[in-house]
């Protein structure tokens, strides 16, 4: 038979050669990438907030006090390398998740290469017919071999090439395993839940569809009556019962407070009392009882202070109940310095209260100090550690779950039922890791959970879950939550920037509702603040911006002051608290003519929570202590 008369597959054949010459290509592929990703990693940006850069210029900003046109070129400088480095912080982030997988598959390619070369070779050989007619068949394979190869290996350096120099900005890739994907909670303390149900419930998801599993937990949880002494939500309003207070919108009545406070000489001060446990969560206040939580990787706990004197009342020890490990175990785990094992501020519905740690465990608390039940969700995948805060809606806790990466379907929005810890709902989320806090606002006689993340801006029914409306407003690491008044909806994150969305409306509502968009002054940390007709947004390096809530449009005006910040604004009466990382504290009168500083203050050491002000006292926690500002 002539060559011409081969069948196809014939013609394609390979001897050792050719697989061997791939297995080098590929062997040298991933000596590239391997390299490439170690340069990568040699020189990386851990924390752009804390670039030597950026600290210096930071320090630079302080000395310019008094020097106007210094203090406004540094102040520019700064923006500038603040974009710089947050841009090679996520490309770099983002070069290491591809590089990850590339490496895979060259690695791959190489070793199954090397195994069809070592197979050819002991084979043994072939006596065939002499041919006579036309060319070698042999030959003309391996050069078509030799071709392809050739082929094969341009295109794996041109593609190499491309991994270098490319500029993407996503977020990494974090998933561990595929049974990841559907995290089975772990309860431990927890009073009359059937496990097996949860199971079967799950085992129903997968076959029947999200929406059969949640009218079944739905029906389970209607079991449990609230309790009828559940104070409203008018009586919860007296009181400081989550991040940012009952309503989430920063905002405190009017009260008389100290024209000044220093905590070196006490003035200002009612009293402050040590925390034996970090944390950067703020604190939660009601009646005479404020709560704090705080946790290092060997421990967590609950504290209650008692807000007339700062005595501590009770500190509660919180168990480990990681399925990673046996209760009372530490298990090893990253986060971020500024994030920390206990960054969720907590909440609470006047019975009880709740917080949440970095490795996934919820803990309901009463008021006397006893655990009622605890849940595990396991450690999320998070690459600064979980810091989205709790929310108590009627009487479920809301649980903002986003962790993992774009592609990953591992993000989850759960409302927990207060008395029981038991699922009442659980929503499936399309969004990677986030930092936000859930809002929970009335709209049209019904109450709705909004929830921000990259990109979306969601809507959820608050009774079971469903989802209402979504629209693509944000971008990258989203930490900032969401604030609402008269029918909009305000966000903000520093990349893109801030946004203003008319409330309403069903499926994707991107095209139809968004009224504004600005790209200047947002933060990546603190959440907005709305004042009159304005709403500020302020930035870590110390920048206020106010803009119109009805147009947008250009700065009304922009301040600075000489610290950076994690504290959200929050307004008391009709004046602004700022909180700087040192501790310094500012007064100001936001009007829409200017900002007015009305006073300067200090702590006297980092702060980097928000306060929270109940019945003319503002309670603040710095990194050592939790203040009471006020008088005694």
């Amino acid at each position: 038979m002539s060559h011409r008369e081969q069948p196809f597959w014939e013609s394609l054949r390979c001897d050792d050669r050719t697989w061997f010459r791939v297995s080098a290509i590929a062997v040298l592929f991933s000596i590239v990438v391997a390299v490439a990703m170690l340069a990568s990693f040699a020189g990386r940006v851990v924390d752009p907030s804390v670039a030597p850069a950026f600290v210096e210029l930071k320090g630079s900003l302080r000395e310019a006090t008094g020097d106007e046109s210094a203090h406004e070129a540094i102040t520019s400088q700064i923006r500038t390398l603040d974009v710089e480095l947050r841009t090679e912080y996520f490309d770099r982030r983002a070069f290491m998740a591809v590089g990850s997988w590339l490496l895979l598959g060259s690695v791959f390619v190489a070793i199954v290469s090397a195994k069809m070369v070592a197979n050819i070779r002991r084979q043994a050989p072939v006596i065939e017919e002499a041919v006579t007619d036309g060319d070698d068949p042999d030959a003309i394979v391996s050069v078509q071999s030799l071709s392809a190869v050739g082929g094969f290996a341009v295109g794996v350096f041109l593609f190499s090439g491309w991994l270098i120099v490319s500029d993407r900005n996503v977020l990494p890739t974090n998933a561990k395993e595929v049974a990841a994907l559907f995290p089975e909670p772990n309860q431990v303390a927890m009073s009359s839940v059937d496990h097996s149900t949860l199971s079967d419930a799950k085992t129903g998801q997968a076959m029947l569809g999200e929406e059969t599993q949640k009218r079944g937990l739905l029906e389970e949880a209607s079991d449990v009556a609230a309790p009828a002494e559940l104070p409203t939500l008018e009586e919860k309003r007296k009181h400081w019962t989550r991040f940012r207070g009952t309503d989430g919108m920063g905002t405190a009545a009017s009260a008389p407070i100290p024209k000044s406070w220093d905590a070196a000489s006490g003035e200002g001060i009612a009293w402050k009392s040590p925390v034996e446990l970090p944390g950067t969560n703020s604190p939660i206040v009601w009646g005479e009882h404020v709560f704090l939580s705080g946790a290092t990787l060997e421990r967590r706990a609950v504290c209650c202070f008692d807000a007339g004197s700062g005595e501590l009342i009770w500190q509660t020890e919180v168990p480990v109940s990681s399925p990673e490990a046996g209760d009372g175990d530490a298990v090893e785990m990253e986060v971020n310095n500024d994030t920390g094992y206990a960054a969720p501020t907590m909440a609470t519905d006047g019975l009880r209260v709740y917080a949440m740690f970095a490795h996934g465990d919820v803990v309901a608390i009463g008021m006397d100090g006893e655990i009622v039940w605890t849940r595990s969700f396991g450690i999320p995948e998070n690459p600064y550690g979980h810091a989205s805060s709790l929310v108590v809606e009627d009487e479920r806790v809301l649980v903002q779950l986003d962790q993992g990466a774009e592609d990953e379907p591992l993000s989850k929005l759960i409302a927990l039922h207060g008395a029981t810890g038991e699922t009442v709902w659980e929503t499936s989320r399309d969004v990677p890791a986030s930092w936000s806090t859930p809002l929970v606002i009335d709209y049209e006689g019904e109450r709705q959970v909004i929830t921000c993340a990259n990109p979306w801006v969601i809507a959820y029914r608050a009774s079971d879950g469903e989802e209402i409306w979504r629209c693509d407003a944000l971008y990258q690491d989203v930490g900032p939550s969401p604030i609402a008044a008269d029918g909009v909806l305000y966000v903000c994150n520093e990349v893109p920037g801030g946004a203003a969305i008319r409330l309403g409306g069903s499926g994707d509502v991107t095209d139809t509702h968004i009224i504004w968009q600005v790209d200047f002054g947002a933060p990546d940390t603190t959440s907005p603040l709305l004042v009159e007709d304005m709403i500020l947004m302020l930035a870590s390096f110390g920048t206020l911006t106010s803009y119109d809530i009805g147009e947008g449009g250009d700065p009304i005006w922009e301040q600075d002051f000489d610290d950076g910040f994690k504290s959200s604004p929050t307004l008391i009466g009709d004046r602004v608290l700022l909180i700087g990382e040192s501790g310094l504290c500012w007064l100001v009168a936001a009007k829409r003519e200017a900002c007015e500083t009305i006073f300067e203050a200090n702590l006297g050491e980092k702060c980097v929570t928000s306060p929270a002000i109940v019945g003319g006292r503002i309670f603040v926690r710095g990194d050592k202590h939790l203040f009471c500002i006020g008088e005694s």
